[in-house]
């Protein structure tokens, strides 16, 4: 049993499925929105991307089972491509099928596009940037910047390093407050990304 969703249960008052024109008021109360950014730099290359892909399809799958609309960035230096948040799986799908690794990592042309489709969407919303890495942030400060704007509009980030040294560099812009950096293994990098749909729901 999936125990990740927000456990605010107050009743929508609504019981049709699909859930059609009445998908936004579900969403306010028990979904949201959630950007997954997954790094696709040349150090990702072979079975880090593979395993990669598979943790974030598993992802997009829970989180739009628990109403949230998914959007994906596969991000190096720069954006290497994008879908804007959507509930159909299939051009997620296809979007992760397509990545590449190249190039290196520089988080901020990320981060900027997050901040503006999601500062759009309603603080109603649960809004979330999940991200993964195996890097550095490019420019720590500047994205440490960012990262404080977007906390004070109530716009969430959570992060994941593949080893010790790309998870610290992540922590300091998440809006986590755990003990420890999320920390990703080679041998368990597919759940590890998936199991940050854990941080979905609100603590």
């Amino acid at each position: 049993m999936n125990t990740w969703i927000r456990r605010d249960f107050e009743s929508a008052g609504l019981t049709q499925y699909p859930v059609g024109p009445y998908l936004g008021a579900i969403q306010q109360n028990f979904g949201g929105v959630v950007l997954l950014c997954l790094d696709v730099s040349g150090s990702m290359f072979g079975q880090p991307l593979e395993h990669a892909v598979c943790g974030a399809k598993k992802f997009a799958e829970e989180a739009v089972a628990a109403y949230y609309e998914v959007g994906v960035t596969l991000w190096h230096h720069s954006i290497a491509a994008r879908i804007d948040p959507t509930r159909e799986l299939s051009p997620v799908f296809r979007l992760l099928d397509s990545a590449v690794a190249s190039g290196g990592n520089d988080i901020n042309p990320t981060l900027d596009a997050a901040h503006d489709l999601l500062r759009d969407r309603g603080d109603r919303l649960d809004r979330v940037v999940v991200i993964f890495g195996d890097g550095d942030l490019g420019n720590p400060a500047r994205a440490a910047a960012k990262a404080k704007i977007m906390r004070a509009e109530n716009i969430r980030i959570l992060t994941l390093g593949l080893g010790d040294a790309a998870a610290n560099a992540l922590d300091k812009i998440s809006t986590e407050t755990n003990e420890r950096p999320r920390t990703a293994t080679p041998g368990t990098l597919d759940t590890d990304i998936a199991g940050l749909a854990n941080g979905l729901h609100r603590r």
